[in-house]
């Protein structure tokens, strides 16, 4: 896996910067698509459920604040991906 990204203050970027920024990454994940990565779409990202592994009622959608108990299942080392179901 690569390096640790930060997280970046998009209110910073002039509205051309950001959009400049989106057509980049549009056209890099096209590219890595074309290549055969298997990147998800915006739709199956947002279809993304998570439940939280010590309490099978507590779910999560993605949206919105982070729950703790996914904050806490990354701190201890877990990706996004082991919480999905």
């Amino acid at each position: 896996m690569g390096p640790e990204l930060k997280s970046f203050d998009f209110a910073l970027f002039t509205d051309r910067q950001l959009v400049d920024l989106l057509r980049q990454a549009y056209n890099e994940v096209r590219a890595r698509r074309a290549r055969g990565s298997d990147l998800p779409t915006l739709r199956e990202l947002r279809c993304r459920r998570y439940r939280n592994p010590n309490n099978p009622v507590a779910t999560w959608s993605g949206k919105g604040k982070m729950p703790s108990w996914v904050e806490e299942a990354l701190a201890e080392g877990r990706d996004l991906a082991s919480l999905e179901f």
